[in-house]
């Protein structure tokens, strides 16, 4: 070969190379620090230290005595996270410390990092600011108050008048979903858009007074003066939607098993005076990606806290899942028994793959819907239990009156005979309230490390200057 050729596929490989580092650069570290250089992030991880195998080392030549006495061997690990390529951390390796924007993180404790973090070596030698190259979200996205303390990451889920997103806690790593809500106007004539301030309060009040292992529990709220900001329990799992297909249908076992939970939930709810008013497999979350899943009932914008000798006038929720009641012009009021009618036509879904009300044109499936008119025919209904469609047949009955209770649903055979069911539920609830409970005991002691308290000073500090 000769020296022409040579150079070229050397220069070849090194473009290979660049183009390469280019595509898969998710942050750079730009140096404080004369001594040290800016460096792409490009592999998964990054780790800096005086040892000779660490990826940017901290040679004795190049610092003062003063500088390396607070260098360890292994002092920090820069790392993406593996399943959310919006999301970077750095954990403290060291026992002389890592610090981000000026507090200390404590070693072996990992943080999310976010763009225009500042690392420091100890506490005065400030080594990199950090800049991310996936940074998908504005960095005015949340309120400041906020902002400090969570990373927003990809889009959960988008509507008309807001959006959830997942958020990393920065000093816990931990995930949460964060519902963010554009207010309405707030006139009376807005009064059923799901985003008037006064609807908007309700979901609060509601999600205020609820603790169950079946309801998606909120952590915190932020409102400003044009929008509200939410940060709820994260469920991973996705929605009931995507469990539900014809490709991959759902076994009778595995229906009853998440149907029960959510009777459970939906019973919680109306002991509690709520009726949920949207109950529809898109408000039904699972904890896992498996069928064997523990489930969590959210969205509760359309719901509405009563007392028991109230009854409620507003035409809500979604049409395939409404009770006939609510779309009949001769019924002024109605109460929580819509959601039986709700988890009837869900159940209905769940075993047969297609809904029990269909049609293209509302006025007809606003028909069907009030005259309670379906049909269970077919090979997946023959192989439907009789126990199960008794129970579907029970709810779907068009007088709410006789429609029968989400207690008596507790209590029917198809429920109450599965005593195997019912303890594998029971006992996966329990562990969801002791993980619940061990969160709680993690947080106090996480209240009181350096980082979080840098976080309360910089609070502090903004409300002075305030």
């Amino acid at each position: 070969m000769s020296e022409d050729n040579e150079g070229n596929s050397g220069l070849q490989k090194n473009d290979e190379v660049l183009l390469h580092n280019i595509k898969n650069q998710w942050g750079r570290l730009i140096s404080c620090l004369t001594q040290l250089d800016s460096v792409d992030l490009v592999e998964p991880t990054l780790k800096l230290g005086r040892s000779d195998e660490c990826d940017i080392v901290i040679y004795k030549s190049k610092f003062l005595p003063n500088q390396l006495f607070f260098v360890s061997k292994e002092h920090f690990l820069i790392s993406r996270d593996p399943d959310d390529p919006y999301i970077s951390y750095i954990t403290d390796l060291s026992k002389n410390g890592t610090y981000l924007n000026g507090t200390l993180i404590g070693k072996n404790l990992r943080v999310v990092l976010q763009n225009n973090d500042s690392i420091a070596i100890g506490e005065k030698l400030k080594v990199y600011i950090f800049k991310s190259m996936t940074y998908s979200v504005n960095e005015n996205y949340l309120p400041l108050c906020l902002r400090m303390r969570y990373e927003p990451s990809r889009l959960l889920g988008k509507g008309g008048c807001g959006e959830v997103r997942l958020a990393y806690e920065k000093f816990t790593c931990k995930k949460y979903a964060i519902k963010k809500i554009s207010k309405g106007r707030n006139t009376p004539s807005q009064i059923h858009n799901v985003n008037h301030p006064t609807r908007i309060h309700t979901e609060i009040s509601i999600l205020q007074k609820l603790s169950h292992p079946l309801v998606v529990n909120m952590r915190e709220i932020v409102e400003t003066e044009e929008e509200v900001f939410i940060v709820l329990e994260y469920v991973k799992g996705g929605e009931l939607t995507n469990k539900i297909s014809p490709l991959n249908p759902l076994t009778e076992a595995s229906t009853k098993f998440l149907f029960y939970q959510m009777v459970l939930a939906v019973h919680y709810l109306h002991s509690n005076g709520i009726t949920h008013r949207d109950l529809k497999p898109g408000n039904v979350l699972l904890a896992t990606n498996n069928t064997q899943s523990l489930i969590k009932v959210t969205d509760f914008g359309l719901s509405k806290v009563t007392e028991d000798y109230d009854t409620m006038r507003t035409v809500c929720g979604t049409w395939h899942y409404i009770a006939p009641e609510v779309l009949n012009p001769g019924i002024t009021e109605y109460d929580n028994q819509v959601d039986v009618w709700s988890l009837g036509v869900i159940l209905f879904y769940m075993l047969s793959n297609e809904l029990p009300f269909q049609s293209a044109d509302k006025s007809t499936l606003g028909k069907l819907i009030v005259t309670g008119t379906y049909k269970m025919q077919g090979q997946v209904w023959a192989e439907v239990s009789e126990a199960a469609r008794d129970l579907v047949k029970r709810m779907l009955v068009v007088n709410p009156h006789k429609r029968i209770t989400v207690t008596e649903i507790l209590n029917h055979p198809w429920i109450l005979k599965d005593n195997l069911m019912r303890f594998r539920v029971e006992n996966l609830m329990g562990k969801s309230e002791d993980d619940n409970e061990e969160n709680s005991k993690r947080r106090v002691p996480s209240a009181e490390n350096g980082f979080t308290r840098g976080i309360k000073r910089a609070r502090l500090d903004l409300t002075n200057q305030a």
